[in-house]
This record gives C-alpha cells, structure tokens and sequence, in this order.
C-alpha cells in the first residue's frame, strides 16, 4: 500500500471515529508502530490532524495548502461527479475561469468537446487543454507556486483584470456555513476574489471532506456564490442549513 493510500485510510478511520491510537491504526493497516508516527506527523504538517498522545484526532483548522499529488487522490468519485455537473453549465461559445485544483482540472477533462475559451492559473490544466483545437486557452502569468503548480501573485491579478468571463468555477480548501470559504494563505484569497470579481456567474465547486472545516484567510462567505456544487456525501442537516441560508446549492 503507498503511503498516500494508507494516510487516506487514517483519514477515513478518524473521520468515522474522531480519534485513534497509534496501536490500533498500526493493526489496521498492517504496518509498524514507527511507520503510522511517521504517517501522523505529515498529517499534522497538512493541518489534518491534531496528533495527541499515543494517538490523534481529526483536524478541523487546515493552516497549510495541501500539494497537488495529495489531493488527487482524495475522493477521486466525488470530484467526478461534481466536475461532471458544472461542465453541464458550459456552453458552446462561453468563456470561463478555471481555479486551479484537481476538482477544476476533472471539469477540464469534461470540457474537450466544447468549443469555449478558458481561462486558468494552472499548468496542467493549460497544458491538457491546448491539445484541443476547439479550445482557446489562456494562462496567467505569475510565480508558479510549488504546492498547487499555479500561477499566483500580483501578476495573475493584474492579468485578470483585464478580462471579462461569463462562469468562474472556484475550489476552496476548506469551507462551511459559518466561516464561509476560507484558504490557508493570503495571496490565494485574494486571487480567488479576483476570479470571482471577473465573471458573471460566480460557482464554488468543493467536495464534502471539506466542509466543516476552515483555514486562517476567509475569502467570502458562501451567500455570495450564485450556486455551489458539491457530492452526495454532505449530510443531510448541513445540505437544508446551505439551501436555507446561502446561495442554490446543488
């Protein structure tokens, strides 16, 4: 098993049960005591966990940007259903804004035969889609952040400001209804405002591992999203409470 599967089953283990000994995680998965210490620390290094003693307990407060090859990974069924909604909403002929993030990257794939231009901080969204002719691609400008492998700074600002597009879909690291949408780091909130300053209709893509918890910068509250598209897997009380109190929830 690689570590990245095995730190997922960690992950589901403390989601269904809040708290687990290092013991018990290690007969579950079959691995050395040493080797879970190990795995709990990188999850505490990603704001995922708390580690406690002997053991650890889900994290609710994410305080770092978790790196592209972790969040492939997670919840692979979820992000494909969620991409597979918001590419319905493209048409023929539009402009839209891609966040960077695997969840926006699975609307790419389901975007090849449209014929729109998009426009993206995110390299391997640009490069997976300037293979397709019917598709005009644009990217911002700016340093490459190592974490997301995307453009950030005042460059991609200054380079959206200048453009108009008609949807923008957003990713968010963590979000809920009382925080609201909310990122680890300064310079990410104010590029997501960005995004949504430019387009016409504005829409949060986030799965619902995410929900619940929040980071250290918000970026907006959910009411100001004109739809946000989310899995199944939200439970029920939290999915009446963001039709009730937010924008259309999908």
């Amino acid at each position: 098993m690689l570590a990245i599967e095995r730190r997922e089953r960690i992950l589901g283990y403390l989601r269904q049960h809040e708290y687990a000994n290092v013991e018990t995680l290690a007969g579950i998965l079959d691995v050395s005591s040493m080797t879970i210490r190990r795995d709990l620390t990188k999850l505490e290094e990603q704001g995922m966990i708390r580690r406690t003693h002997g053991g650890a307990t889900i994290g609710q407060f994410i305080n770092t940007q978790p790196y592209s090859e972790e969040s492939k990974s997670r919840c692979p069924e979820e992000k494909h259903a969620i991409a597979s909604y918001a590419a319905s909403l493209v048409s023929d002929g539009q402009s839209i804004l891609l966040d960077a993030g695997t969840t926006c990257m699975e609307i790419a794939r389901q975007l090849v035969d449209r014929r729109i231009r998009v426009v993206t901080t995110d390299l391997a969204q640009a490069l997976f889609l300037c293979r397709y002719r019917n598709i005009e691609v644009h990217i911002a400008g700016g340093q490459v952040d190592e974490r997301t492998q995307s453009s950030l700074g005042g460059n991609v600002q200054h380079f959206l400001d200048d453009l108009n597009v008609e949807l923008a879909f957003i990713g968010c690291t963590s979000w809920d209804l009382q925080r609201g949408v909310t990122t680890p780091t300064e310079d990410r909130a104010e590029l997501k405002r960005k995004m949504f300053e430019r387009a016409g209709t504005r829409i949060l893509v986030a799965d619902s591992e995410k929900y619940g918890r929040y980071s250290f910068h918000r970026i907006m509250g959910l009411e100001r999203f004109d739809l946000v598209v989310t899995d199944s897997h939200l439970p029920e009380h939290c999915c009446e409470s963001l039709k009730w109190n937010s924008s259309d929830l999908i």
